[in-house]
């Protein structure tokens, strides 16, 4: 005779279905890279705040830029001249005009 709960092992919620372990382990990577991500970010934060004190401990002033926009300035914002040719092609291929053969 057959186990009497054999049948919970088709069910679409049992942990031993493939596809929910897959989901469960894809949601813990994502977990672990935003924890990664949230400790690179104090650590970050907490070398600015030593910074802040020892500028504050020998009567220094910042290097004169305002840190609420020292963003901006970091390398990597902003668009790349190839990704603004990327959006004209594909705006004009979009729009109906004559393109060439390596719009994409």
């Amino acid at each position: 005779m057959g186990g009497g709960l054999a049948f919970l092992s088709k069910k679409s919620w049992h942990t031993k279905n493939i596809s929910n372990q897959e989901k469960v382990w894809i949601a813990e990577q994502q977990k672990n890279a935003e924890d990664l991500k949230t400790t690179e970010l104090a650590k970050q934060i907490k070398a600015e705040r030593e910074q802040d004190e020892f500028n504050r401990i020998s009567n220094r002033k910042g290097n004169g830029t305002d840190r609420g926009i020292d963003w901006m300035y970091q390398e990597g914002g902003g668009k790349k001249e190839q990704d603004i040719e990327k959006e004209k092609k594909s705006e004009d291929f979009l729009l109906g005009k004559a393109i060439t053969a390596d719009v994409f």
